[in-house]
């Protein structure tokens, strides 16, 4: 072998060496940004830790408010089923007292009516007329069902004494039978059409505009005084 091979053979191994020196150092480059990424990785994955372990923390308190809230709005829930029930059993009560208390208006109501119906049943004498018949409870039922019904009629063959009969006697009852209850009579009884027809309201009390709408409507008022009953006529108004 010659001079020449040998170098030859020397300068390619010494280049051989510096590219293997290159590639080793290569790889050791590779290796700490290798080192690198995975001290990242871990890194990352404690705050992956973190967040979840805060996400966990959260649910629990939210499950907590949850809770609180289920347990309030059942305690709500018990309050508003206890008030219905109260208002329930106070509406029980009201009803069973209206009950009650219509049931003495009514008792009283006719009481009044057949203590006035048993007067003039005994003395058929109002404004100074006198009255062959009386006519209790004369009643005649309208298209709608309606009742309409005159508690006290007097007649003669040539008048009509329409008397209606209140527990107490308030001003509006007579307006209302001046106005509609007489013409209501004339339209369901027409075979007193020629009749003179004369009214007057009955009770154990009155207000004090009563006497003042009497005499503007010509009615006559009769209330009860001890057994007996007192008469306001005025001067009575034929209808």
């Amino acid at each position: 072998m010659t001079f020449e091979e040998v170098w030859c053979i020397v300068q390619e191994t010494s280049l051989q060496m510096k590219e293997t020196d290159r590639k080793i150092a290569e790889l050791a480059k590779n290796g700490e940004e290798t080192d690198r990424k995975i001290a990242e990785l871990a890194k990352n994955g404690e705050e992956t830790d973190r967040k979840i372990a805060e996400v966990s923390e959260q649910q629990k308190e939210t499950s907590k408010q949850l809770k609180e809230i289920s347990r309030i709005v059942a305690d709500h829930s018990k309050q508003i089923a206890d008030q219905s029930k109260q208002i329930a059993d106070q509406s029980k009560q009201i009803a069973d007292q209206s009950k009650q208390i219509g049931g003495i208006d009514d008792n009283t109501g006719r009481h009044a009516e057949q203590f006035f119906q048993n007067v003039f049943a005994e003395n058929k004498v109002f404004g100074g007329i006198e009255y062959d018949e009386i006519i209790l409870n004369m009643a005649h039922k309208e298209r709608d069902g309606e009742r309409v019904e005159f508690d006290i009629v007097l007649e003669n063959g040539k008048a009509v004494a329409l008397i209606e009969v209140k527990n107490r006697i308030r001003s509006h009852f007579v307006q209302k039978l001046a106005e509609k209850r007489v013409k209501k009579f004339r339209e369901y009884f027409p075979r007193y059409k020629d009749y003179d027809v004369y009214l007057g309201i009955a009770g154990f009390s009155l207000d004090k505009a009563v006497l003042e709408m009497a005499r503007k409507y010509g009615v006559g008022i009769i209330r009860q005084v001890g057994k007996g009953i007192e008469m306001k006529e005025g001067r009575l108004k034929k209808y």
